[in-house]
């Protein structure tokens, strides 16, 4: 017989498993006392929260980014907490809050070259101007002006500034605009690519890189107009800011790059030195009690100052909210909508994955705008309308729906005034032609009232390197969009219709939006780009300035008053970088069109694989059509 002793009830499962879960309990319930403790006081800190008061004795300072953006992006790894990267009218804002305030001594600007069009430039050096009107100091430093490449725009910009620094052995190198287009129809006829293109309008030369071997004399001639008005913007701006005689100017430009002696004795520049001795300088001016605060974040604080100074001001500019809701209540206000890119009418893989549209991002999606527009002119408390846009084109149905928001907003009483960025033409014409006022950068690209189409056709391609295609169709012009066949006798004639009908259409929405005869409007369409300036001497455009001078229309049809207290709403309302953050997370990756073919190159002749970076530049652009942009690009060096 075994002896069984009895078990300790410690020794028993069951009773392990019960001590186990009151020991896990009890530290959790210590943990959840501890931390309600710790969760309380932390909201009694923010309750009773108040930012940190600026200094009494101020110089901005902020560098200047290679690229600047119109509207709010994604949230970027290179920014500070994944800040998005910095905006126009975010650099714009802060200086005119700088302007007002008697702290800000003076701003001091870090630039390393830029790729910002004309009309941007001209936004920042009549921000800049601004705040030197107010009787404060700003100085510029620089490496150099352009090096090995063109410096004309970065110089243009600092010729805003009481002083120009430049650090030895830099160069200015103002050298001029210039305007390049490739020609690529000889290589298309190699690999045996056709391009069947037409278009209304004898300036609408955006397709002529794939239609002929050289450019025509109507596109020369515009092109050459545009180089030359800009070039005197930049000429007669540096003559008035730098107090050198205009012909001088010119000459310096052709005998341009300068090196440094030479830049500081034809008084391109004020002083040679580096950037500590710039600091030094400013030092010495305004005794070591200043206190240098970068230009966003003394936005940023400043305008929760403006606010009430405390949790609710900070939380208002921390969810990019120009005043809490509690202050802003019951006035009335002025709605402020972006525009940039190329405008389609919805975002779906057709258009996303367009050649043309992935070419040119961002993109506006009608859908989205109209709704903002829409969400604005149902609004009681908005009394004046302000749209940004900053377009080179699009589809026209897109244009046309933006074009009717514009004109619904009007019908219910709203005023509309349109600030044109660096392109605003073609469908971005079209698109704000019924506005109430608009207003233009002097260097802003324009007009170009035309339409083209058309597809790239590849059969002859296909051919060469032993592809062949079947198919099975019904309908009589089934194939007009396909890229391996030619337009037929009944698509060219359903084609021509189709333009005839845009252009005539486009023509008489100009006549009737800016009070002009059909045959005044065709003088000054057939496809031509204006600048700002020259659009406003024929009428396209009423006055010539930035953002910040159209929000003064605006307080002005208001309150007339320019410089009145009137909130400014954004539609849609500007998402803070955490919200941004979560879109990007909960969106998913963007789709792509997977209706492709796939050719391995070791598959092909050989011949064809020397000239396969040309075909890399072509294979995707079968389905160009109406949804390509409607303006030609300028980038000016």
């Amino acid at each position: 017989m075994k002896y069984n002793p009895a078990r300790r009830k410690e020794d028993r499962g069951y009773w392990k498993i019960w001590s186990f879960l009151a020991r896990f309990f009890t530290i959790i319930g210590i943990a959840a006392f501890i931390s309600t403790i710790f969760i309380s006081f932390t909201f009694f800190k923010i309750s009773n929260y108040k930012p940190p008061a600026l200094p009494d004795n101020i110089v901005l300072t902020y560098k200047l980014k290679p690229n600047l953006f119109e509207t709010t992006q994604k949230p970027s790894l290179k920014g500070a907490l994944l800040r998005p990267p910095t905006t126009l009218h975010e650099i714009a804002e802060a200086l005119d809050i700088a302007r007002k305030d008697d702290r800000v001594k003076a701003i001091i600007v870090d630039i390393q070259g830029v790729s910002y069009n004309m009309a941007q430039i001209q936004e920042l050096r009549d921000a800049i101007k601004r705040f030197r009107d107010s009787g404060k100091f700003a100085k510029i430093f620089a490496n150099d002006f352009g090096a090995t490449s063109g410096g004309t725009k970065s110089y243009y910009f600092a010729t805003a500034f009481d002083e120009i620094w430049m650090q030895p052995m830099g160069m200015v190198a103002i050298t001029g605009l210039r305007s390049e287009t490739p020609f690529i129809k000889k290589p298309m006829d190699k690999l045996g690519v056709k391009a069947n293109f037409d278009h209304r309008g004898k300036y609408k030369s955006a397709v002529e890189g794939f239609t002929r071997y050289s450019m025509s004399d109507d596109a020369r001639n515009m092109n050459k107009s545009i180089i030359d008005d800009l070039g005197g913007q930049i000429l007669e701006a540096i003559s008035k800011d730098r107090n050198i005689e205009y012909n001088k100017v010119l000459e310096l430009i052709n005998n341009a790059p300068h090196m440094d002696s030479e830049a500081l004795q034809n008084k391109l520049i004020d002083r040679l030195g580096y950037y500590d001795n710039l600091i030094d300088n400013i030092k010495n001016k305004f005794g070591d009690d200043i206190e240098f605060i970068n230009l966003l974040g003394y936005g940023f604080g400043a305008k929760t100052e403006d606010g009430d100074g405390g949790v609710a001001g900070f939380f208002s500019q921390l969810w990019h909210k120009k005043d809490p809701d509690s202050l802003t209540d019951g006035k009335n206000k002025i709605a402020l909508i972006y525009g940039s890119g190329v405008i389609v009418p919805y975002n779906n893989k057709a258009f996303a994955s367009s050649p043309m549209t992935a070419m040119r991002k961002p993109v506006i999606y009608t859908d989205k705008l109209t709704k903002a527009f829409s969400d604005a002119t149902n609004n009681e408390e908005i009394a004046v309308i302000v749209f940004r846009i900053d377009s080179p084109g699009g589809s026209p149905v897109a244009a046309e729906a933006l074009r009717r928001a514009v004109l619904k907003a009007k019908e219910k009483g709203k005023k509309v005034i349109v600030s044109m960025g660096g392109t605003a033409a073609s469908g971005g014409y079209w698109a704000v032609v019924n506005a109430d006022k608009i207003i233009a950068e002097p260097a802003t690209l324009t007009g170009s009232i035309g339409v083209f189409a058309g597809k790239i056709v590849l059969d002859e391609l296909w051919k060469k390197i032993g592809v062949n295609w079947e198919n099975i169709s019904f309908g009589k012009n089934s194939a007009m969009w396909s890229p391996n066949s030619e337009f037929s006798d009944s698509e060219k004639e359903r084609f021509s219709v189709m333009l005839d009908k845009i252009y005539s259409e486009f023509i008489k929405i100009v006549a009737e939006g800016r009070g002009f005869t059909i045959e005044e409007v065709e003088k000054i369409a057939q496809g031509r780009v204006w600048t700002g300036r020259q659009a406003k001497e024929i009428g396209l455009v009423d006055e010539l300035g930035g953002i910040e001078f159209a929000l003064s229309e605006a307080r002005i049809m208001i309150a007339n008053d320019k410089n009145a207290d009137i909130p400014i709403l954004h539609f849609p309302e500007r998402k803070s970088t955490l919200e941004l953050i979560f879109q990007m997370l909960t969106e998913g990756s963007a789709s792509i069109n997977t209706n492709s073919v796939t050719i391995f190159m070791e598959d092909m002749p050989k011949e064809i694989q020397n000239i396969y970076d040309i075909w890399a530049v072509i294979k995707n652009l079968g389905d160009i059509s109406l949804f390509s942009p409607l303006a030609a690009n300028f980038d000016f060096k």
